[in-house]
């Protein structure tokens, strides 16, 4: 969690924790009267703290409380929904292991549907106002010295992204003796242009109270005490992020244009990957085996419907695609083409126009379900629920070679969705390839539970609604 975005975090953990306090205290008082909802409260307190406890982890691991890169109401139920399942289910499972009810299903019914209410409200109307107003907007400060300023400006004003920043000046810094003095009211695109020694600069940020400075991308060309004076300023509550970090934080990716080896040298040697990717394991066979037993009855549908409407056809699309650390394994998914469509063209990007692709095969794809059979590459061990998106051999070399860090991707198992996919529209072309390797490039950086769940609940809405994410 940033600085500059913690207060406002915390915020929403309060206001969350004041929409569970009111519902258990109005359910209480509904089920059994003000007079005993008291003694109630605190007879079931080890339920309560249970109930709570559970929505409040839910709701940290599915990211309600982070900066949130759009607005979508949609995301916003899925969690909801993700989080009471998940108190239900600790207190069913906890109800069950220690042999006693912990909470009733009237009282806890009536306190879910309280906490819904005003949950949804207070996230939908409430927290959205707040973060918009003009006193409670992050005042930003860009320093000037690589062209990118106002690209960096566009990311953080953006208006999906909650809560909500502003620009309030350009700076440029000059080293002593060298300073030139600013004429005043000098404006750059309507922001006024600070001039500042490495010396003036804390003093400068402070009276302005700026919440989050953009530092140059390589400030070790000015000066050692410039860097000290940027950690200083950090440690002291003002946020200091590199551009390609503001990238990262604003846009949930990286530019290709603002990598460089050193950074993803640095990841790579993180002690964290390993246990991460054990873990990921881990959640993968259990999602493998909870998802191929909730999804059996709809790939049986989905199978049926392919045969009946072509009968000689197979009902299953295999391809050798290219899996973790470049071993070649075969993919199987719902077929989606007319049979003999790669014999013709070779290992090509397909479009969402394909003139390939059945009328079957279009619906599929446009929710995603002909992904389902890779639960068995999931469960063999050559993909994952959550990864990059897997490519076809023939495509890879001439991607690795144009791409920059491309190969990159091949340090994780390929997934059946992933960041990129959720992120940007379903592309054929180089331009929208390394799109998508900047989101990859993210999620290798930021890998973790939590981010799969996260990418996991937002494929809903593609699967139940058809939506691609627009750019």
């Amino acid at each position: 969690m940033r600085t500059h975005t913690k207060l406002q975090s915390i915020w929403i953990v309060l206001l969350d924790l004041l929409c569970l306090v009111i519902s258990i205290l109005l359910a209480s008082s509904m089920r059994f009267g003000a007079d005993e909802m008291a003694q109630f409260v605190i007879g079931r307190l080890d339920g309560w703290l249970l109930f709570v406890g559970s929505i409040i982890i839910a709701n940290y691991l599915a990211g309600s409380y982070r900066i949130q890169f759009t607005l979508s109401r949609f995301n916003l139920v899925v969690t909801w929904l993700f989080s009471i399942s998940v108190a239900i289910l600790i207190l069913s499972v906890t109800s069950y292991a220690w042999l006693q009810i912990l909470l009733g299903r009237g009282v806890l019914g009536l306190a879910v549907l309280f906490y819904s209410i005003l949950s949804l409200y207070f996230r939908l109307i409430v927290i959205r106002a707040i973060f918009r107003l003009g006193g409670i907007v992050n005042r930003v400060m860009i320093m000037m010295d690589d062209g990118n300023e106002q690209r960096l400006r566009n990311y953080i004003e953006n208006p999906f992204v909650l809560p909500q920043h502003r620009v309030v000046s350009w700076l440029v810094v000059k080293e002593d003796g060298v300073r030139r003095p600013t004429q005043g009211g000098v404006l750059r695109d309507g922001i006024p242009v600070v001039e500042a020694t490495p010396r003036e600069l804390s003093d400068v940020v402070q009276s302005m109270s700026i919440a989050l400075l953009v530092a140059g991308r390589d400030t070790a060309g000015l000066s050692t005490e410039l860097n000290r004076i940027l950690r200083r300023l950090r440690f002291s509550g003002v946020e200091v992020l590199s551009p390609l970090a503001v990238c990262e934080e604003f846009c949930g990716r990286l530019p290709l244009d603002l990598v460089e080896e050193a950074d993803v040298l640095r990841h790579g040697f993180e002690s964290e990957i390993p246990f991460i990717f054990r873990v990921k394991r881990f959640f993968d066979l259990c999602c493998c085996i909870a998802g191929g037993l909730i999804l059996l009855p709809l790939g049986l549908l989905i199978a049926c419907v392919i045969k009946l409407s072509e009968p000689q056809a197979p009902v299953l699309f295999k391809q050798e695609r290219t899996g973790q650390f470049g071993t070649i394994f075969t993919m199987y998914k719902f077929r989606t083409m007319c049979v003999g469509a790669d014999a013709t063209s070779g290992p090509v990007w397909s479009s969402l126009d394909d003139p390939r692709i059945t009328r079957v095969g279009r619906f599929l794809r446009k929710c995603r379900l002909d992904e389902i059979p890779q639960l068995f590459n999931v469960l063999h061990g050559d993909m994952s629920v959550v990864g990059p998106r897997p490519e076809q051999p023939g495509l890879v070399a001439d991607l690795e070679a144009k791409i920059p860090f491309y190969s990159e991707r091949e340090y994780a198992r390929p997934g059946i969705t992933g960041w990129a996919q959720i992120n940007s529209l379903y592309g054929n072309s180089m331009e929208s390839t390394r799109r998508k390797v900047e989101y990859d490039l993210y999620y290798l950086k930021n890998m973790s539970l939590s981010l799969d769940l996260q990418i996991i609940l937002r494929t809903f809405r593609i699967v139940l609604l058809g939506k691609e994410k627009s750019e």
